[in-house]
């Protein structure tokens, strides 16, 4: 009987001293309680506010249209990097992107500020990734960072800022060194001779020299081969006035001559000229990233938006600049004046590199993909030029498909393209759109039944 008393006292003591503790040491309790937020319940404007600094430095930069579109890859996949272990049902990008390595951990048991991380992240890839930036744009990349920082701190306070700024760090250090890896610097300096022969691509305008003639030797993000989504032209050559290539060119010389108000807004609108605007890439990010408040995103989804679109944009240029520099086909500018008329001249400058397919079509094509694949059909007023000051304003779509087209016959409406490359673009970019969805899996498949 007496040590079954000792027994429950002994019971009773340590019940006693445990409800102590708990009294007595409540920080005990809440650090053991406490957990780094959801990516989801933060505000996605730093994140957007990231990527549109990023889009003015490739203006600014004048960066060329394929090599923006790399750029905004290894920012979109980094955005979604950096937010990803707030997002506990998202898988990562290593293992499903060609060779990309495994990302940096937290810390267990640490509580980060996730926008911080990205903060840190974004500050570091942008000067990596603009090694020779203008001073005016390293003092942008700065200040965005900085500023970021005051902000956080006010929230979360310094020390979680600290530490979640330099996981961030960490991880733009590996992504940096992946791309480093892509086949970019080697084909620096490379040389480039245009062979003549019928038919062949020559240069329109005085001065200028092949834009990125070996773009299609980079490394791909998910396409296996740059080759995988071509869609080699069905046209053939011909200086018949009764072929189909010739009644194409005669399309883009009498729209050329009738263009309507509308028809020159529209050519304006997508021309998304390097060193005036981010690119054609740069232009699907704003879109991206406008969908924030067009559907009312949380940030997690705003990260699966920015690393699809990047990952389609940076794959559809890889894709159109390898087929471009293998078809070598000539601009409508140049047959139109050797075979139909001499005097006519496009809307929109004829760009210094190959014909077919058109770049622009490729681009919408995969972006479009992928944004109707995250989000559906979805009806938005593109703001782009209006929030990065550029002229038209805006336009409405209902549809990222609707948006695509409308970029691609662009193209047509500048004099730059044939039909052909602008239809066979947007083939050519939707299966490298669907070839993102098809490889890359954010979320796991949910479990059936019960």
């Amino acid at each position: 009987m007496w040590h079954l008393f000792l027994k429950w006292t002994s019971r009773s003591h340590l019940l006693l001293v445990m409800i102590s503790l708990v009294i007595l040491l409540p920080g005990i309790s809440h650090a053991q309680d406490a957990a780094s937020p959801l990516t989801e319940t933060l505000d996605p404007a730093p994140v957007v506010e990231w990527m549109n600094l990023f889009y003015r430095l490739v203006e600014s930069e004048a960066v060329s249209a394929p090599g923006a579109a790399r750029l905004y890859a290894y920012a979109g996949i980094t955005t979604y990097e950096s937010l990803l272990p707030g997002m506990p049902t998202n898988n990562t990008l290593a293992g499903q992107i060609w060779h990309m390595p495994d990302m940096p951990l937290p810390e267990e048991d640490v509580v980060y500020d996730w926008l911080s991380a990205h903060n840190g992240a974004m500050a570091a890839l942008t000067r990596g990734l603009f090694p020779d930036a203008k001073a005016l744009n390293v003092a942008a990349i700065d200040d965005l960072r900085q500023s970021s920082i005051e902000a956080r701190q006010a929230e979360v306070g310094a020390d979680m800022v600290e530490r979640s700024l330099a996981f961030g760090e960490s991880l733009a250090e590996v992504i940096l060194r992946w791309a480093g890896e892509d086949g970019y610097a080697d084909t620096r300096g490379l040389d480039y001779t245009l062979e003549p022969r019928l038919g062949g691509w020559v240069l329109t305008t005085e001065g200028t020299t092949p834009v990125e003639p070996y773009w299609g030797q980079l490394r791909p993000f998910t396409l296996e081969f740059s080759s995988d989504c071509a869609v080699y032209p069905n046209m053939d050559f011909d200086l018949d006035p009764e072929s189909t290539f010739y009644l194409q060119a005669v399309e883009v010389m009498e729209t050329g001559r009738r263009l309507t108000e509308e028809q020159k807004a529209t050519a304006r609108f997508w021309v998304d000229t390097p060193g005036i605007t981010g690119t054609p890439a740069g232009h699907w990010m704003s879109i991206a990233g406008q969908l924030g408040d067009r559907l009312h995103l949380t940030l997690d989804r705003v990260a699966e938006a920015y690393a699809m679109t990047g990952i389609a944009v940076g794959d559809a240029f890889i894709s159109a600049w390898w087929l471009k520099y293998q078809v070598n086909l000539l601009r409508p500018e140049t047959y139109i004046h050797a075979n139909i008329r001499r005097t006519w001249a496009p809307y929109i400058q004829s760009p210094a590199f190959p014909e077919y397919p058109s770049g622009h079509s490729v681009v919408s094509g995969a972006a479009s993909e992928v944004l109707t694949g995250l989000f559906g059909a979805v009806a938005f007023t593109d703001e782009t030029h209006l929030i990065f000051d550029h002229e038209p304003l805006q336009r409405a779509f209902l549809s990222f498909e609707h948006a695509a087209s409308e970029a691609a016959i662009s193209r047509l409406y500048g004099g730059i393209h044939f039909r052909e490359a602008i239809e066979n673009g947007l083939r050519q970019g939707r299966c490298i759109g669907d070839t993102a969805l098809r490889n890359i899996r954010l979320n796991p498949i949910r479990q059936g039944g019960d």
